[in-house]
């Protein structure tokens, strides 16, 4: 955690004490603070002015409530107060009740008797578990929790309980992204295109309501306007899935993904826990002892747990990669040590055992298309985990003139990779009393070899010459011959290789139809690597349509890093004609702005420039270029960003993803957020998260670096668990203070003890005295009554009534001069300052 500079400090305790005296003291060294070389600061009627007794401790806090932030296991938990009672020898301990931990996922139950469970008020984890640790952070107010994995719930890990999951605000949103473009070509004149892309919706009442379209003028000035999507959706029950109305599109994990409207239930892999998502092999076996049970892949630990004695199965494993070989290594209670390997692979239809995914889809074909007709549809799926790596998938689809069914066979192979199988029966009924009818066989492969080569995904599907798919049925039904040209086969692999500072990837496809010569091939390679920190890059891809001629091209570019953020790029491209083109380019930043600056010579079409800006504000990201050649000239605008209404007002942003959040830190403005670089928040104190996880915990932390030295945030992270689409809000308490500078002096004119500490009214903790009697408060009011105290009697310690009135501001401080009155102290009160 970085260190907390002297002029941010407003509370006291030992950082604040090393910043008075000058130096930089490590706060949690404290107990071994030698005092020896301290020489009294002063005298009068306190005696010897030296008092560190109560920063020579640990606890560094006063018993009382504390707002602390909590971490389990290294992972940030959350913030909240807790009770902290003096635990004795200067020490405090925190008051972990069992509610709080049970809401961490910790099994009590298993250790400690319901009934005495229901009795107690705070809970001794140390001593309740073995093997747990509680440690508490006075300089930061951080409390760190550790307990081992075998006292935790298996759903801890990544889960959040379905009752967590917020619904979020009434809310109304917009995305917009805006290309113009003005320009003259030799020929053809002057022309003007645009294209406007909205997405957006009402967020009501748990409902979310998405519209999508676009808008767009071409070159001859012909304007057009399009909606893709439009519909209404709300979660189930629990972790059911979703409820979809509307025009939206089926999941692809089946059948190929269609566009439909009408209605929808389908499953939602989000809300299932991080260790229920994709695919891991179940891991079983059998322990001797209480054992530990770790799992590794390529040396590294991606589990580990306790294990009673008896057979053992680990089915909550998170995987690091498409496939490998898992290393499990059991120690037992006496330290024997036994070790296997289970070679696992995946693909994206696996899914782990006893995982269940479903799509039900009753509506009407909705495909762009010049006919305008919209055929009936339905479709079911089901697709389910099966011990031993097996995972089984079905589904229907039809209407009134075509049918399909298919079965599907999943199957982790281990170190051989991983595999599937499907078969789809379909039978389409002509307008002409025609019936086709056929079959399609698919497989998929995956692997990742030890050598860093993957398989990320190999396929090849063949149909018999009477099988269609949906589409395909559709075109014949609407009796088209041109479009009776169905598909035969199909094949596509993506192979990636990494060794080193280079990469290299290679994309495959080629298809080919029944009833015609028609091929269509894509290969695309691609290679970059590092050296002595210059990039280069090698491109090439090559189309082949028969029949309709063929495309390819080759690219060689090197990247030259030039200091000050800039670059320098060189490319040299091969195009299909056997032409040549060359250009010179370079980028650079500062802030928030991005700009390019290109030459090119061409030998078809002469040489040409380009310059272009692009600039990320606060509200939406903004852009400007021009270019020009020997027959053309032309500048384009863009713009792209956000904006959400909702009942403070209206909040603009950048482009928002699905699920989002609004922060509001009330009438505080140019809040940063480190969830979203670039974002501060407007003059009302609003701002947008555009992206967030849905059912799962987000932390949500404010960039407070910039803040003037007049307000603070006592807490700035906070953790939201949105549904998908949600809009959820986190709210920032913000103080206007005044920092004060106070100089002490005792009626005498001596100065109170060095260490002594100041505490408010209610008996916290806000200060401690540095040398020459300074002590550094912030005040929320115009005044406040502070006690400094040295001693249990009335005689070692003093009231004091601090002003916010003294000296003009240094570095944000007003420094006070007061008396501080021993026969005050009698007389109570509450001061103001905060802790």
């Amino acid at each position: 955690m970085p260190k907390t500079s002297c002029h941010r400090l407003h509370a006291g305790g030992p950082a604040l004490l090393a910043c008075l005296m000058g130096f930089s003291m490590p706060v949690t060294q404290a107990a071994t603070f030698d005092s020896s070389f301290m020489q009294p600061f002063g005298g009068g009627s306190a005696g010897p002015n030296l008092d560190l007794e109560a920063i020579a401790h640990n606890a560094q806090v006063a018993p009382g409530l504390h707002r602390v932030s909590i971490r389990l296991n290294q992972s940030f938990y959350d913030r909240r107060e807790l009770r902290f009672d003096d635990a004795g020898h200067g020490e405090v301990r925190a008051c972990l009740s069992p509610a709080m931990l049970d809401g961490m996922g910790v099994k009590l139950a298993a250790f400690v008797d319901q009934v005495e469970l229901d009795r107690l008020d705070c809970v001794d984890l140390p001593g309740v578990i073995e093997g747990a640790l509680v440690s508490f952070d006075p300089a930061y107010l951080a409390l760190d929790i550790s307990v081992p994995q075998v006292a935790l719930r298996r759903d801890a890990a990544g889960y959040v309980a379905p009752e967590e999951w917020d619904a979020g605000i009434n809310a109304g949103l917009l995305n917009y992204q805006f290309t113009g473009t003005q320009g003259h070509t030799a020929g053809q004149g002057d022309h003007n295109q645009f294209s406007l892309y909205l997405s957006g919706g009402l967020n009501l009442a748990g409902w979310r309501l998405r519209s999508s379209g676009n808008y767009n003028q071409d070159q001859q000035g012909r304007r057009q306007w399009q909606r893709s999507t439009s519909y209404a959706q709300t979660d189930l029950p629990g972790s059911l899935g979703t409820f979809t109305l509307g025009e939206s599109f089926t999941a692809g994990d089946v059948f190929d993904s269609l566009p439909f409207r009408g209605v929808q239930l389908a499953s939602d892999i989000g809300m299932l826990p991080d260790s229920m998502q994709g695919y891991a092999p179940v891991i079983r076996g059998v322990a001797e002892t209480r054992a530990r049970v770790e799992v590794r892949h390529n040396g590294y630990s991606l589990y580990s747990t306790f294990v009673p004695p008896g057979p053992f199965e680990i089915n909550d494993l998170n995987a690091s990669s498409g496939s490998g070989d898992l290393e499990v290594i059991i120690t037992e209670a006496d330290g024997r040590e036994r070790r296997f390997t289970q070679p696992y692979a995946t693909l994206g239809n696996l899914l782990r055992e006893n995982t269940w995914r479903y799509g039900l889809t009753f509506g009407e074909y909705n495909a762009v298309d010049e006919y305008g007709n919209r055929p009936g549809l339905a479709q079911a799926t089901l697709a389910y985990g099966l011990p031993y790596d097996y995972t089984v998938s079905g589904g229907l689809l039809g209407n009134d003139f075509y049918r399909a069914t298919q079965l599907g066979l999943g199957k982790n192979l281990g170190s051989y990779g991983a595999l599937s199988l499907d078969l789809t029966q379909a039978r389409t009924e002509g307008r002409d009393g025609r019936t086709d009818q056929g079959r399609s066989y698919g497989i998929r492969y995956g692997k990742a070899f030890a050598t860093g080569t993957s398989v990320r995904f190999a396929g090849y599907r063949y149909s018999t010459e009477g099988y269609r798919d949906f589409s395909e049925a559709v075109w014949q039904h609407q009796g088209d011959d041109f479009n009776r040209m169905t598909k035969r086969s199909r094949v596509q692999a993506s192979i990636n290789q990494n060794f080193g500072n280079t990469s290299l990837y290679l994309n495959l496809s080629q298809q080919d139809y029944w009833n015609t010569s028609r091929r269509e091939r894509q290969l695309q390679l691609g290679v970059n690597t590092v050296y002595r920190g210059v990039s280069y890059g090698v491109y090439a891809s090559k189309s082949l349509v028969d029949s309709f001629g063929q495309s390819s091209f080759i690219s060689f570019n090197v990247s030259i890093p030039l200091g000050g953020g800039g670059s320098g790029s060189l490319a040299l491209t091969r195009n299909n004609d056997g032409s040549f083109d060359q250009r010179a380019g370079y980028r650079g930043r500062s802030g928030n702005l991005n700009y390019a600056v290109d030459a090119s010579h061409a030998e078809r079409s002469g040489g040409s420039g380009s310059a272009s800006l692009n600039y990320l504000a606060p509200f939406a990201q903004l852009g400007a270029g021009v270019s020009a050649g020997e027959h053309y000239q032309q500048v384009n605008l863009s713009a792209s960003g956000s904006l959400l209404a909702h009942g403070g007002g209206v909040a603009l942003g950048h482009t928002l993803g699905e699920t989002v959040g609004l922060v509001q830190v009330p009438d505080t403005p140019n809040v940063g957020l480190a969830n979203a670089p670039g974002t501060k928040t407007n003059a009302d104190g609003y701002a947008l998260i555009p992206y967030l996880t849905p059912y799962r915990k987000n932390r949500v932390s404010l960039d407070t670096g910039g803040l003037d030295h007049h307000t603070e945030i006592d807490n700035g992270v906070t953790n939201v668990v949105p549904r998908r689409g949600a809009v959820v809000k986190a709210e920032f308490a913000a103080q206007r203070v005044e920092k004060v500078l106070l100089n002490l002096r005792l009626e005498d004119g001596g100065l109170p003890p060095f260490g002594a500490q100041v505490v408010d009214g209610e008996q916290r903790t806000v200060g401690v005295v540095g040398p020459g009697g300074q002590v550094l408060l912030a005040l929320e009011g115009e005044a406040g009554a502070v006690t400094v105290r040295w001693g249990r009697s009335l005689r070692d310690q003093c009231r004091v009534l601090v002003a916010a009135t003294g000296e003009a501001p240094t570095q944000g401080y007003r420094q006070v001069d007061s008396v501080c009155r021993v026969g005050d102290v009698a007389l109570g009160g509450s001061g103001l300052p905060r802790r």
